[in-house]
């Protein structure tokens, strides 16, 4: 069970992964004024994009469909090169998106030794 205290006090709602869905809940939800913390496993945004790195993984759907519409900044800031985006392309554009909309972690903290 995840609680809704962490280092940083207290929070209003977590959100648990950071695929293209938790990046644009985290997103909406801090439009709203709420406090939120993310928790993902990976070492960076992405979901099934991050993790499946096998060789010609792709979007099976147009690049242009498998996109956030919300924003017009984001969809003006990002070309996408192929038809039918590569994994690596598909990484890189939600980390574009986590970026722009400032919803990416930080990078972790190295852990001190005893």
């Amino acid at each position: 069970m995840l609680s809704t205290r962490h280092a940083e006090g207290e929070v209003d709602v977590v959100v648990v992964g950071a695929g293209f869905a938790g990046v644009y809940m985290v997103h909406k939800l801090q439009q709203l004024g709420m406090k939120v913390r993310a928790f993902e496993a990976a070492g960076d945004v992405g979901g099934t994009w991050y993790w499946n790195r096998y060789p010609g993984a792709r979007c099976d759907v147009h690049s242009l469909e498998y996109c956030y519409s919300f924003s017009e900044a984001i969809h003006q800031g990002w070309r996408w090169t192929e038809r039918f985006a590569s994994q690596d392309e598909i990484l890189r554009y939600i980390q574009f998106v986590a970026d722009h909309l400032g919803v990416r972690p930080a990078p972790p903290t190295p852990a001190r030794s005893a």
